[in-house]
């Protein structure tokens, strides 16, 4: 599936305008999900290695992202998660995984096309996810899913997760 060039230019104006969540806001995130804390401190984890690329997570503050996610991916508000943007270096990548936490649906859409490698894998099938603005919906936290390394460029990519578990994610 892919955005259309007006959907992808809409959505890369809009997270540009969208905050990041600053080091006070990221104690609650560390707490709650260590894994996408310490991406966003560029730390290698058992599963996740970034390497020379930072990560960080977007502010659900901004209306303007939020209503278009939610109405592109067929989401009410309530059940938006997290917005987290990933920047896969060369030899960077995910060994297969599923998310430790509950969503029901994730979206893992190619922000930038520069790079080679980082081929993505859904429960051992592989997807095309290489062009800007493509995207694929699962729920990660069922499905396993892996990036393999990256051979050049940086694989930019961001992620949306939907929950519709109670406790949500307090810095909105």
């Amino acid at each position: 599936m892919k955005l259309t060039t007006d959907e992808f230019n809409f959505l890369i104006q809009e997270l540009k305008n969208t905050n990041i969540l600053n080091e006070e806001e990221l104690k609650y995130v560390k707490s709650a999900h260590p894994q996408l804390y310490y991406t966003t401190i560029n730390k290698k984890d058992e599963g996740v290695s970034l390497f020379t690329e930072k990560s960080f997570i977007y502010s659900l503050q901004n209306k303007n992202l939020n209503e278009f996610i939610c109405e592109k991916f067929e989401e009410p508000l309530e059940n938006l998660y997290m917005i987290h943007r990933l920047l896969y270096g060369v030899s960077g990548y995910a060994t297969a995984h599923k998310d430790r936490f509950t969503t029901h649906k994730t979206i893992s859409l190619i922000l930038s096309d520069e790079f080679t490698g980082g081929d993505m894998y859904i429960n051992d099938e592989k997807i095309s996810l290489n062009k800007n603005g493509e995207y694929v919906i699962f729920n990660g936290g069922k499905d396993l899913h892996e990036v393999k390394p990256i051979i050049t460029g940086i694989r930019d990519v961001l992620i949306v997760w939907f929950s519709k578990k109670q406790s949500k994610f307090s810095i909105i």
